[in-house]
């Protein structure tokens, strides 16, 4: 097919086009001469193949269109100012050496600017600047005449030499210096596929309200403009016949990526920017599904089914411990073989590392087949150090997606968060202690209505054997449904008396 863009290498196809010349030192491209693309590997007839490079096509053009049109002189102004600080490096100057020391007499500052003026005109930098200008005020030169650009990198290389050094840490941010400025900070691994997808979804922010000085009113108006157009998509498609996407929490995880990013960036800077989200709206039920305990037995049940044509040991693993505990998919991806203690007298799994919120972090005893649970993670990709083994690697939605298709034979609306609501309901229904259901579910005792000092005193004798054995037993009476569905209680591991 006679695409422009498509190509053909290794058997893959994907769309490629030339990055035009004026926009390669655009922060999107990076001074990359190519734009690349895969169109998937999945494609086989000329229809499916035609489709793939339509939508990349039309992307690619937006983009270029988008770019075009926002700010390009303030692209343009920071890539002299680079210019212009090479320019002094050359000749010996650093930026500030004219400017007046605050710390220093009159005097001093009057002797430093002649030393460094009597610089400037031993090297040259400026001879051509000022016979320019010269020039132009004489009239040999038309005043509606373009400035060169050489000249224009002196001229910026003279007001940097006369700015204050005081001032070069209030320097300008713009929003293209965000990524970088967080990647450093938090010290991100762009290689992590988690990370990608974040940084994939920061550049689709990026490119689609394009460029500017972090201020509070660049930033806000920048934030606006992207809710407006996202929601407008959803719109749109509606209005098609389609799935109304994005959905209003996709919307907030955007914005709530982008404001992190941002703010990060303010704050090591200084930057007096105060950011008030935009109203998204609403297009979620306020209230998610919730799995009944005859429904966790029936999906337990289709979990373990082996014969099954959609059955994978991870995912009755994780099925296993989400039906008894209030893990989430996030939680289970990032757990490694050395957070699960399933040979104590009494098994409990830890939940460690990067969590959602400073109250997740919990120790959790497993009640219900510990013995299957031990022999799962303990043959899933032993070479690993995580439980689900290489399935940990994929995005979290996709783990999702993957355990849906089993949870929506039982219950077409539940997700795999279900689980967690459905643990939260069972613990209330059965009395627990609003304490312990805090603790084992990794809510604020806020949300339950627990006091804080309460929640932090109890915290410190959680590692006790009292306390968890105190925790098992509570876990039993939460998921009495799960054991009382056993023909006997082999699968729990007794606690010597």
């Amino acid at each position: 097919m006679k695409l422009k863009g498509l190509v053909e290498a290794n058997g893959y196809l994907s769309y490629q086009r030339s990055v035009p010349t004026d926009l390669r030192d655009h922060p999107t491209f990076k001074g990359r001469k190519l734009f690349k693309k895969k169109l998937g590997a999945k494609l086989q007839t000329e229809e499916e193949i035609h489709k793939a490079w339509l939508e990349h096509h039309r992307a690619f053009e937006s983009l270029i269109s988008n770019l075009r049109k926002v700010n390009l002189p303030l692209i343009k102004a920071r890539e002299l100012a680079i210019e212009a600080r090479n320019l002094l490096k050359a000749h010996g100057f650093n930026e500030g050496d004219r400017s007046p020391n605050p710390f220093f007499t009159d005097e001093d500052n009057r002797n430093i600017e002649n030393l460094t003026d009597y610089k400037l005109d031993q090297t040259g930098l400026l001879d051509e600047t000022r016979e320019f200008y010269n020039k132009r005020d004489s009239g040999e030169i038309d005043v509606n005449e373009d400035v060169p650009s050489h000249i224009q990198v002196a001229d910026k290389a003279w007001n940097l030499l006369n700015t204050p050094k005081g001032e070069f840490k209030n320097q300008t941010i713009l929003l293209s210096d965000c990524w970088d400025i967080y990647a450093e900070k938090k010290e991100l691994d762009i290689q992590d596929r988690q990370l990608r997808k974040t940084f994939h979804r920061w550049n689709f922010f990026f490119d689609l309200v394009g460029d500017c000085v972090l201020t509070n009113e660049e930033i806000h108006g920048r934030l606006d403009h992207y809710v407006t157009y996202r929601e407008q998509c959803r719109k749109d498609a509606v209005k098609a016949g389609k799935k109304a996407t994005p959905s209003s929490s996709t919307i907030h995880k955007e914005i709530n990526m982008a404001c992190a990013i941002i703010n990060q960036a303010a704050r090591l800077h200084r930057l007096s920017i105060k950011i008030i989200k935009p109203d998204i709206q609403d297009t979620e039920p306020k209230e998610r599904e919730t799995l009944s305990p005859q429904e966790i037995m029936a999906i337990v049940e289709l979990a373990q089914n082996t014969h099954s044509a959609y059955y994978k040991s991870w995912k009755e693993l994780a099925i296993l411990i989400m039906a008894q505990t209030s893990c989430i998919t996030s939680e289970l991806q990032r757990m490694e073989k050395n957070s699960t203690f399933l040979d104590a007298d009494i098994p409990v799994i830890k939940v460690m590392g990067k969590v959602k919120t400073k109250n997740r972090p919990r120790t959790i005893p497993l009640v219900y087949k510990v013995d299957r649970i031990r022999e799962l993670i303990n043959t899933i990709a032993p070479e690993s150090k995580y439980i689900l083994g290489a399935v940990a690697d994929k995005t979290e939605s996709n783990i999702s997606k993957q355990l849906k298709n089993i949870l929506e034979k039982v219950n077409p609306k539940a997700t795999a968060y279900s689980f967690r609501h459905a643990f939260k309901n069972n613990a209330q229904t059965n009395d627990i202690d609003n304490q312990d259901i805090a603790y084992l579910g990794g809510w604020s005792g806020y949300s339950l209505q627990v006091n804080d000092i309460m929640m932090n005193y109890g915290k410190k004798g959680l590692e006790t054997p009292e306390m968890a054995l105190k925790l098992q037993r509570t876990m039993k009476r939460i998921n009495k449904h799960l054991l009382q569905s056993e023909p006997t209680e082999n699968n729990v591991i007794r606690f010597p008396a």
